[in-house]
């Protein structure tokens, strides 16, 4: 427990890191609807935590629990770590759509 803070210190910057890059690869100016539609999956796959086993209540990021628990435990573990990360996957697109439209009516008025 002792260096579960400095990890997601570690997790954050790295996974900041890359969104930087990712951001500045996938501005597209032409196609703002998918820019926006691709950042904020990125986002919600590299940032959606969940809980590592149903004993504990430590977090990771949700994604590696889903791999740990195909490769360690099986597919049908990996469910239990995959419906909250698809969840936010879909909140993440729905949310990126109604930026999109919001910012869409509003450079045209």
């Amino acid at each position: 427990m002792e260096n579960y803070w400095l990890i997601w210190i570690i997790y954050s910057l790295a996974a900041l890191a890359f969104c930087w890059v990712y951001w500045r690869i996938t501005r597209f100016p032409k196609a703002r609807w998918v820019s926006y539609s691709l950042r904020s999956l990125m986002l919600a796959l590299i940032f959606t935590p969940w809980y590592i086993n149903t004993e504990v209540t430590i977090m990771a990021p949700a994604l590696m629990v889903v791999t740990l628990d195909a490769i360690t435990i099986g597919g049908s573990a990996a469910a239990r770590a995959l419906v909250p990360l698809i969840l936010s996957l879909i909140v993440a697109e729905v949310l990126a759509t109604v930026l999109y439209f919001f910012t869409r009516k509003r450079k045209s008025a």
